[in-house]
Formats: structure tokens, C-alpha cells, sequence
């Protein structure tokens, strides 16, 4: 028997129709992106072109505006380390905070090894950070702020929209994480002014090893550094020879995301609210985590008071499928 896999936090099934528009091109469409055949490298190209089309939907930005990488973690990486080598010596200060995901928080770290300030805003019992610490963080020095969109672990929504307002009143770009809030809540670049965001397929119905790292007004100037030399590919910001099969599949994510992504939240969340509803009302010493009111459809982080995490991931894999039972045993 399979077990009922629910932690799409850390990756979801791919869909049969990403799977479907990916695999021609790893048979009879597999030519270099970069050959100048139409026959050859013009399939490749207008498939690449017709996925960034569809990531730039999913945001409502500008198509080339989107860089591909390998997922958020070179994504978060390329945008931190990136633009911190663009930037002047009086320049070397940025914020984060507490809880995001390690692919910000260690190229935050890397930075501070090599003389970079970094100010770890705190976040409250609901995983909030507080906007007016935000604003007294902000010195001269201030090169770049990164916030994440979701809560990889409780869901919590940051204020995006505030802390961008906040910044761009200052001329400080954003960058914003949002691997987990891509295709499960409405992202909107333009009514949400960050100057860069990640995305990665894996996280909604698309192929491991593929994600994008919008870069606001690319085609006007190039606000970071490349971290690889070689090939001149992705405005030579990302060079190297294209993975297209996993770019097809990220295209075709972006586009069921664009299609159906309010209907997903409303199915996920009622479910969600069903089985936190059902936990509360049954059991004792149970408790939410996080913000409920402001907080991802998918995430539902639950504390059970005096029982040790593992130890009940393992009850759970050896409990009967008895719903009288499952009770008992909690």
C-alpha cells in the first residue's frame, strides 16, 4: 500500500498534463535551444518562449522579465548574492527575517562572512513581522530587503504590498521568496512592487529542478550580477545550455495554475479548515500555528501538547485505518 502523501510543502505530484507537454521534448524535440536551425533549435525556442509567457501570466509581468534556473534555491541565491556584487562599498546592509527558508537565510550568512550587516527582523506568536521594526531598520546602507510571500511551515502571508511600499518610498529593492505562495495564491508584480521574486515548479504539479527568477524592468538594466560565466544564455544572468523539458514543464504548471488556482484554494482551504476544525472539537491539547487569518490555503501546522513530533509522525504510519482508533491513540 502507498502511503497518503500530505506534505506538499515540500513537493506535490507532477500533473499528467505537465508530464505530457514535457516528455516530446525529451525524444523527437530534443535539439539546443541555441541552434540556429529552425528545424532544430526553433521548436525549442518557441516552446521556451510560450513558458515564459506563461510565468509571467501567473505574476502579470513582462514575459522578458524571467530568467530560468535549476528552483528557488538558486533563485534565492542568484538574487541575494547577485545584486549584493552590484552594489557600491558604502552599501552593505540588508534585512531579513527570522523565518525564512534557509536558501535566503545562508546567502544572508555567506554575506556576513565577508564584512555584510544583516538585520533578522522578529516575528510574533502568529509568524508576523512588524512593519514598524521594518521601517527602523532601514539605515543608508540599506542595499536590499527579502521577505517571503508565504510561510514554508506555518503559511503565514507576509505583507508584501506594505513592505514594498515601505521601500520603494526609500528606493530599496525587494526580493520576495515565493516558492510556496506561487500558484496557490494571486501574485500580482505590478499591484505588488518587488523588484525580485522566486518561484519554483516543484511546490505546484510541475518537474523537480526547474524554477524563474523574475528581475523587474530586466530589459532596461541588469540589476544583479550573474554567480556563473559562460554561454551569454538568460541575458547571460543564468548561462548555460537550457533544461527545456523541465521549462516546458514549469510553463505548463504556470498555465493550470493561472487557470485554476482559485478554485484549488478554495478546495485545499475548506478541507484544511474541515480537519483543524475536526482535531479542535474532538481532541484536548491541540492548537493551530500560525496567523488562520492571513495564512497559505495548503498549510496546516497543528501542536499537540506533550507529544514529541517524530514519535507521532511514527504512530501515524502504524495506526489502522479506523478513525475511532486514530483517536484514541492521540
Amino acid at each position: 500500500m502507498q502511503p497518503i502523501y500530505l506534505d506538499n510543502c515540500s513537493t506535490t505530484r507532477l500533473d499528467s498534463s505537465v508530464l505530457a507537454a514535457m516528455l516530446p521534448f525529451f525524444t523527437e524535440n530534443f535539439g539546443n535551444p541555441g541552434t540556429p536551425h529552425e528545424a532544430v533549435g526553433g521548436v525549442v525556442q518557441r516552446a521556451i518562449r510560450q513558458a515564459r509567457e506563461a510565468v509571467a501570466t501567473l505574476i502579470n509581468c513582462i514575459p522578458n522579465e524571467i530568467v530560468w534556473t535549476s528552483g528557488a534555491t538558486e533563485a534565492n541565491n542568484l538574487a541575494i548574492l547577485g545584486l549584493a556584487s552590484k552594489q557600491p562599498p558604502g552599501k552593505r546592509h540588508i534585512i531579513t527575517q527570522a523565518t525564512e527558508h534557509s536558501a535566503v537565510l545562508e546567502p544572508c550568512r555567506h554575506l556576513e562572512s565577508e564584512g555584510w550587516q544583516v538585520t533578522y527582523l522578529n516575528v510574533d506568536e502568529f509568524g508576523n513581522i512588524d512593519l514598524d521594526e521594518l521601517r527602523n531598520s532601514i539605515r543608508d546602507d540599506t542595499a536590499l530587503v527579502s521577505i517571503m510571500w508565504g510561510n514554508n511551515e506555518i503559511g503565514t502571508i507576509h505583507p508584501v504590498a506594505e513592505i514594498a511600499s515601505i521601500c520603494g518610498e526609500l528606493g530599496i529593492p525587494v526580493h520576495c521568496d515565493a516558492a510556496q505562495a506561487a500558484g496557490k495564491v494571486a501574485i500580482d508584480v505590478e499591484a505588488v512592487h518587488v523588484s525580485l521574486l522566486t518561484l519554483s515548479a516543484h511546490k505546484f504539479y510541475g518537474p523537480k529542478g526547474a524554477g524563474a527568477l523574475y528581475i523587474r524592468d530586466l530589459g532596461k538594466a541588469k540589476s544583479i550580477d550573474p554567480r556563473l560565466y559562460g554561454g551569454g544564455q538568460e541575458k547571460g544572468i543564468r548561462p548555460g545550455t537550457l533544461n527545456v523539458p523541465c521549462i516546458v514543464g514549469l510553463g505548463e504548471a504556470c498555465r493550470l495554475a493561472s487557470q485554476n488556482r482559485r478554485a484549488w484554494s478554495e478546495h485545499i482551504s475548506g478541507l484544511r479548515d474541515r480537519f483543524e476544525t475536526m482535531l479542535l472539537e474532538s481532541l484536548k491539547g491541540v492548537s493551530v500555528n500560525g496567523n488562520r487569518e492571513s495564512r497559505l490555503p495548503h498549510i496546516s501546522n497543528i501542536a499537540f501538547l506533550g507529544a514529541d513530533g517524530e514519535g507521532l509522525l511514527t504512530m501515524l504510519l502504524r495506526l489502522p485505518n479506523d478513525g475511532e482508533e486514530w483517536g484514541r491513540c492521540l
